[in-house]
C-alpha cells in the first residue's frame, strides 16, 4: 500500500477531529460540560487521551470548537440572505421563527448544550463571549424585524420573544415529542403577524 498523500493526510486529520468534536458535543449535551472529562470523551470514541490531546490542548478549547462547529451546522438550517432579500418583513419574521423551531427539532444536542452552558456561563469566560454574542445577535435581528413590522416597542418586544423562545426550548427538552411544538410555533407567528393587538 502506497503512503498517503499530504492531501489525504489532511482529510484524515480533519475527519478525526470532527469525530472528536461530535463525540464531545454529544457528551457535553447529555452529561453536562463539567461532568464530562477528557477520559470520558476518549472512552466514548475508543481513542487514547494522548491521541485526543494531539487535536485539543484542553477541554475548554474542545468545548469552544464544539460550540462553533454546532452553530455553523445550525446556521445551515436557516434561509440565506439571498433567500430573504425579496421577502416582506412579515415573511422574514415567519422564516426566523420557523428556523428557530427547526433548530429545536433537528439540533437537540446543540440546544441542550447552550441551555446547560447558559446556566454556568460565568464559569467559562471564553464561552460566555460566544453565548452572549448569540443572544445579542438574535435580539438585534428580532428588534429590526419588529421595527419593520411596525411594533411600537421593538427592542423590548425582541427581548420578550427571545425569552419566550428560550422557555419553549427548555420545556421541549423536558417533555420531548409530547410537547405541542408545532401548534405553539403557529400561535407565535399568528400572534405577531395576524393579530392586531400585538401591533400599534
Amino acid at each position: 500500500m502506497s503512503p498517503r498523500t499530504e492531501k489525504q493526510l489532511e482529510a484524515h486529520k480533519k475527519e478525526k477531529k470532527e469525530k472528536i468534536i461530535r463525540g464531545a458535543l454529544r457528551l457535553f449535551a447529555t452529561k453536562g460540560y463539567f461532568n464530562t472529562s477528557i477520559s470520558d470523551i476518549a472512552n466514548e470514541l475508543n481513542i487514547s487521551k494522548g491521541s485526543l490531546y494531539n487535536y485539543f490542548d484542553n477541554k475548554e478549547r474542545l468545548l469552544n470548537e464544539a460550540v462553533d462547529f454546532a452553530l455553523k451546522e445550525a446556521s445551515e438550517l436557516n434561509l440565506s440572505e439571498d433567500d430573504l432579500k425579496d421577502l416582506s418583513p412579515e415573511k422574514i419574521f415567519k422564516a426566523v421563527v420557523e428556523g428557530y423551531f427547526k433548530l429545536l427539532e433537528e439540533k437537540k444536542e446543540l440546544w441542550s448544550l447552550i441551555v446547560s452552558l447558559a446556566i454556568h456561563v460565568g464559569s467559562i469566560p471564553s464561552v460566555h463571549k460566544t453565548i452572549s454574542s448569540i443572544y445579542e445577535e438574535l435580539t438585534k435581528q428580532l428588534s429590526e424585524l419588529f421595527t419593520m413590522i411596525g411594533h411600537h416597542d421593538p427592542e423590548n418586544e425582541a427581548v420578550k420573544l427571545g425569552a419566550l423562545m428560550d422557555g419553549i426550548g427548555i420545556q421541549y427538552m423536558i417533555f420531548g415529542e409530547s410537547y405541542p411544538l408545532n401548534s405553539i410555533k403557529e400561535n407565535i407567528i399568528k400572534g405577531y403577524i395576524n393579530s392586531k393587538k400585538n401591533l400599534p
